[in-house]
């Protein structure tokens, strides 16, 4: 089994407001996020947050029906109370809540609008063919999100600091690691600014039209 974990606990800092509850095609960044989730191959979820807006709309959509291809027994809601440690502490409380015989730790970032479950699924089948490795899609040979961590790196990431996240895993076991590229970069793609929430609604637009 393979654990999902998505990290949304940011501050949104360049934003200036909370980038997981700006809509794209009405739709809130965040639910728009697990949308994409559910419809992969994970089967089980865990969601670290902060803020409790971003709660609300979790909730909302778990009326709706969030869990229909995920058990709602196999998703978890994580309070994280100290966002300002930066995406370290959730890698952690993600860890904490996960199995611990778990194969894989599957770690999302909840801002890439572009998030294909194809690209998921596509990373989670190099990981099950390659079990003992860390799996990591390249985005035009840039590192990116999703990452998959196999379970012998459990301690490894209860350990991480600061706002690096796995990255000091990577950078130190790179024979490893598997870096699979994906081939439409939009997918990598990430929002951090006003001017990259424009640009996304503007993508998505043309995609639709």
């Amino acid at each position: 089994m393979i654990t999902g974990i998505v990290m949304a606990a940011g501050l949104s800092r360049r934003m200036g407001v909370n980038k997981l509850l700006l809509c794209i095609d009405n739709i809130p960044l965040i639910k728009r996020t697990l949308k994409t989730i559910e419809k992969s191959k994970l089967q089980q979820l865990i969601v670290v947050y902060s803020d409790p807006n971003v709660l609300e709309v979790i909730k909302e959509y778990e009326k709706e029906g969030f869990g229909r291809n995920i058990s709602k027994k196999s998703i978890k809601l994580v309070y994280n109370q100290h966002p300002e440690r930066g995406q370290s502490e959730s890698v952690k409380l993600g860890m904490y809540e996960s199995d611990s015989n778990a194969q894989g730790y599957m770690f999302f970032v909840a801002d890439q609008p572009f998030l294909d479950y194809k690209v998921i699924n596509q990373i989670v089948d190099t990981f099950t063919e390659n079990p003992g490795q860390i799996v990591v899609p390249t985005y035009n040979a840039d590192r990116g999100m999703p990452i998959i961590f196999p379970g012998k790196y459990r301690l490894d990431l209860l350990g991480v600091s600061g706002d690096k996240g796995g990255r000091s895993i990577i950078d130190e076991n790179q024979k490893q690691t598997i870096f699979l590229p994906i081939k439409d970069p939009k997918v990598g793609e990430d929002m951090d600014t006003m001017e990259d929430y424009e640009k996304v609604c503007q993508i998505d637009l043309q995609r639709r039209s």
